[in-house]
């Protein structure tokens, strides 16, 4: 995995630091519809990055163990809970089958060298369900590119998925079967650029979580999956 997220992030100033704890409260809300109590669970979060996803997973009384190659991001998540320094191989080899309730893996998949075999392995150490985000390949602001398709992207990303390609991946590659889909913001340019220069970042925030997600639901930011083994 890429070390390129940032130790401090200002969600006020700015929408997207928002929306890198939103696809976690809406990844965790697909678990709490499926099981409502999760009291004593375990809970995995494999590339934990500063420990967000462990914070709230505490905060449904889970026990939270995060997992990171960066020895700075598994100390800050140490606040929530334990930490490991991660491994570069196999998940499966380091942590064990069957060893945590649940798997939480949000914006990873897409900087690791071989996702299929990472995913599977994550799900072979996950006793009920993985929750799982990566960036979606489809979305609304690519209808607007006429000319210019070769734009920067993160450095660190090596592929990416829309839903359709995700759930391939998941269901015949990987021996997991999509239970639910989550949708976070749906960016919608030039609308969402008008409303962050007219009225601020928080006006943007409203549309892009409210009515633009629920017109374009499968345009969001991630592709968000509660998954099983099948």
């Amino acid at each position: 995995m890429s070390v390129h997220l940032p130790y401090t992030i200002d969600p006020d100033a700015n929408r997207f630091h928002r929306y890198e704890t939103l696809w976690k409260e809406v990844a965790l809300d697909l678990l709490k519809a499926r099981q409502p109590d999760v009291k004593g669970w375990s809970l995995l979060d494999y590339g934990c990055g500063r420990g967000e996803t462990m914070g709230l997973a505490k905060d449904l009384g889970m026990i939270p163990t995060g997992t990171d190659i960066d020895p700075e991001c598994v100390r800050m998540a140490q606040t929530f809970g334990e930490g490991i320094v991660l491994k570069i191989g196999d998940p499966l080899e380091q942590f064990g089958a069957d060893s945590f309730d649940v798997i939480s893996c949000f914006h990873v998949l897409e900087h690791v060298p071989r996702p299929m075999e990472t995913l599977a392995s994550l799900g072979k150490i996950a006793r009920k369900y993985l929750l799982v985000a990566v960036p979606n390949l489809s979305r609304p602001q690519d209808m607007f590119r006429r000319r210019n398709w070769d734009v920067d992207i993160n450095e660190g990303h090596l592929q990416s998925w829309d839903h359709s390609h995700f759930r391939n991946m998941v269901e015949r590659h990987c021996g997991l079967k999509v239970l639910d889909w989550g949708f976070d913001a749906t960016v919608v340019p030039p609308f969402s650029n008008i409303a962050t220069k007219l009225f601020g970042q928080k006006a943007a925030l409203k549309l892009e979580t409210g009515p633009f997600v629920k017109l374009w639901p499968y345009g969001s930011i991630s592709v968000i999956a509660l998954l099983e083994r099948a």
